[in-house]
């Protein structure tokens, strides 16, 4: 088996991405992205082969602070935000049946080589292999369910698996005067942040959910083509807008915004029929609305009205070196005096910012 840590400028991070399904997670560009906008490290990706079957993940290595690992030079790795979990291709015959945990292995094995301590990965819910080998190398842990839209039915199939309230909505928003449409030009893309913004801000929002301008800009300008906006007005106001990201079939509802004035009228629903009708026409067959980290809450309840499909959503926690992951974790609970969180818990222990007044 071969496997090595790759840069994105690697020809090897396209070449293995070429040969499996994936998403704009996955791409190398978008992980260089979320390395100096969402998790500041460096950008990798991890790659084993063998007899053409592949395992590919990316990562952000992150240096440990100094104090915490008591002058040691040493890392942990996260992902990029979303789901940029390990991609799996196999023998279609199924003759190597313990490919994954042998790359799960040689996962373990090359990053604790870097002096990587922990490595925290989100799972991709459409594309993720079977689990129970990851659960075997670490620990997984449920975060609810997200939802999608098989856009290879009929219409008039799609129009029947949404919730009834929802098709209650829509047309009552038509005939208000709401319109949807992709806005090619991003002509509306001022707007769009300023629905974004002041939507976290009515919803008290994680402080990293605030994200400007900037970082949206960044964002256009990495994933080009990739990257759409839809719109939705009445007259000449911005009622409701939404980023979908597509890419080998798969398009993502990724960042939306409702303005306050228009909240009623729920307009994020006519938004949402116009995407997939959009998509489908496309040729794209799944259309992700992704889920949320709070099971059952409002936000899951409405993209579950307008599918029946569910997936569950996980994070893999691993600890690459139980040796330093223990010296780690017992520094950090003689400073805050408490016991450090199991693996289900914050993750990793060492960098939960304690107890909380």
């Amino acid at each position: 088996m071969r496997a090595e840590l790759i840069e994105p400028d690697s020809p090897r991070w396209t070449d293995a991405l070429a040969g499996m399904r994936h998403d704009f997670y996955h791409l190398p560009d978008y992980v260089r992205f979320a390395s100096r906008r969402q998790e500041a490290g460096e950008p990798l990706a991890f790659v084993a082969e063998d007899a053409g079957q592949r395992f590919f993940v990316p990562l952000i290595v992150r240096p440990i602070p100094a104090t915490a690992a008591e002058g040691a030079a040493l890392f942990d790795v996260s992902g990029p935000r979303g789901y940029p979990g390990p991609l799996v291709a196999l023998d279609p015959a199924g003759a190597d049946d313990d490919f994954i945990e042998r790359s799960i292995a040689a996962f373990k094995e090359v990053l604790c080589e870097r002096g990587i301590v922990t490595a925290f990965v989100r799972l991709h819910p459409l594309l993720t292999p079977p689990t129970e080998s990851f659960e075997q190398a670490g620990s997984l842990v449920h975060h609810g369910d997200s939802t999608s839209i098989d856009l290879t039915l009929p219409e008039e199939e799609l129009w029947r698996q949404t919730d009834h309230g929802h098709r209650q909505g829509i047309r009552k928003a038509t005939r208000l005067g709401y319109v949807a449409r992709i806005d090619s030009t991003w002509e509306r893309f001022d707007g769009f942040v300023a629905v974004y913004q002041e939507t976290m801000r009515r919803l008290g929002a994680e402080t990293f959910w605030h994200l400007s301008s900037d970082y949206f800009r960044d964002l256009r300008a990495t994933l080009g083509d990739h990257l759409h906006l839809c719109v939705v007005e009445r007259g000449d106001e911005l009622a409701s807008a939404g980023l979908l990201t597509e890419l080998d079939g798969i398009v993502e509802f990724h960042l939306s915004g409702t303005a306050d004035a228009h909240l009623r009228a729920s307009p994020s629903k006519v938004l949402i029929d116009h995407a997939r009708g959009w998509a489908k026409g496309r040729g794209d067959d799944l259309f992700h609305l992704t889920g949320s980290l709070r099971p059952g809450d409002p936000l899951s309840q409405f993209k579950a009205g307008f599918s029946p499909t569910r997936h569950p959503v996980w994070s893999w926690r691993v600890v690459v070196d139980p040796a330093a992951y223990d010296r780690l974790r017992t520094g950090w609970e003689a400073i805050h005096g408490v016991p450090a969180d199991a693996p289900d818990g914050y993750f990793p222990a060492y960098r939960s910012p304690g107890p909380q007044p």
